[in-house]
């Protein structure tokens, strides 16, 4: 008899699962919620950073370009809070705050990127950050407290005369972007006070993976008179991408996992990226995702793996409007420490990123270090082929935050 209920009670569970369904196959949903009006103004603040920086950043001429606006932003807003006065002003109109206070731009970014960690569960992100400070000095308690509490960042001294301080800022850059980001800085400076570290990780399979069995070689078009063999990837069926179509261009977002992340990509209908970049801004990127309408599409791009490493960015920085900083001035960090000390000023603002897109997904990853020294559907699947120089951007539907920006006009030179 208690086989005979035991059974029963197995068939019953058996019943119940296929009528409910499958729990660990059921597709998860994003952990959405309602954005307050500073995370939302932190979000556009820091796209607009994103594109502004980007258009500075190209004139260096070169062809590829990789880097984390999210990351070079939390950086310099951990360090803005060192001021006060004219030079905190130029802190947050660069990184367009000056329509919020200190107190809630800090609030916005400790709340919005625990939002940006927590919303895709299928999604990795990693953000971090870290403090070191000369053995001897002692930092102000307001400081330490909202670099503790809204930036969740460890505030540790260090030796800077120790040739092996280096090491250990290298090591935890290393642990917090899974291993991507090695040997960042190369030396500790004699003089320097304070470095202000972030660093970020990101990884995301395709929520439609590519087929390894279709990446074979084909001819990228980096101008109408040259091209080289590239791995393309290739879908195998048509998926479900949202993309608009102007009159000169491709807008398109390949989604990650459950679609909350995706990669926008601004493909330009022939080789010739610049015009498009001239005309690039937050509005136009907006208008285009206002006007996206779903389509069947089998999408090629190419398989690629990038590195950039930005050893100074004072002068694009300086370009932007950050001046005063960068110069010893007694205005400069009078928010620090304690005790008194001779005129301060960023000496160096280093950032390094990487990324590597596959048939599975994408893994992007960097860091950015502030040192301050003391003075003395379709019937017909549509193909989109991204043979040409294109832009793209890692970003979160949700708050359009923009975590990692570039563009591949040449991947021959990677």
């Amino acid at each position: 008899m208690k086989k005979y209920y035991f059974s029963i009670f197995v068939i019953f569970l058996a019943l119940t699962s296929c009528m409910n369904g499958d729990p660990e196959n059921a597709p998860l949903a994003p952990k959405l919620r309602v954005l307050k009006d500073y995370e939302k103004d932190l979000a556009n603040s820091s796209s607009n950073f994103a594109i502004d920086l980007y258009l500075q950043l190209k004139k260096s001429g070169n062809p590829n370009l990789f880097f984390s606006p999210f990351s070079i932003q939390q950086a310099l807003s951990m360090t803005m809070n060192g001021n006060k006065g004219e030079v905190l002003e130029e802190y947050k109109e660069l990184l367009g705050f000056e329509n919020t206070s200190l107190e809630e731009a800090n609030n916005a970014n400790h709340e919005l990127t625990q939002f940006l960690k927590e919303v895709d569960s299928k999604v990795t992100l990693n953000i971090a950050n870290g403090i070191w400070y000369r053995e001897g000095l002692s930092v102000k308690a307001a400081f330490q407290q909202t670099m503790q509490k809204q930036y969740l960042a460890a505030l540790s001294t260090l030796d800077m005369k120790d040739p092996n301080s280096a090491e250990i800022i290298n090591q935890w850059i290393e642990k917090n972007t899974n291993n991507l980001i090695k040997d960042m800085i190369d030396q500790v400076r004699p003089d320097a006070v304070m470095y202000l570290v972030n660093a970020i990780y990101f990884y995301g399979d395709w929520k439609y993976q590519f087929d390894q069995n279709l990446t074979s070689k084909a001819p990228f078009h980096t101008s109408p008179s040259e091209s080289h063999q590239v791995d393309m990837m290739s879908l195998s069926d048509p998926a479900d991408i949202n993309y608009f179509k102007s009159d000169n261009l491709t807008y398109l977002e390949i989604p990650y996992s459950t679609g909350q992340y995706s990669m926008g990509i601004i493909l330009p209908d022939g080789p010739n990226l610049a015009a498009i970049e001239n005309e690039l801004s937050l509005s136009q990127i907006d208008h285009w995702k206002e006007n996206l309408h779903p389509s069947a599409a089998i999408i090629k791009m190419p398989k690629f793996k990038m590195r950039q490493k930005i050893n100074n960015l004072r002068d694009d920085l300086e370009a932007m409007g950050l001046v005063t900083p960068f110069y010893f001035d007694n205005r400069n960090f009078t928010e620090l420490f304690d005790s008194h000390t001779d005129p301060l000023k960023i000496s160096r603002v280093i950032h390094d990123a990487l990324i590597d897109v596959d048939e599975k997904g994408t893994e992007a990853a960097a860091a950015t270090v502030v040192e301050i020294e003391l003075t003395a559907a379709n019937p017909t699947p549509l193909i989109i082929s991204m043979d040409r120089p294109f832009i793209f951007f890692i970003q979160e539907k949700h708050s359009g935050a923009i975590l990692f920006m570039g563009k591949l006009s040449d991947p021959s030179i990677l």
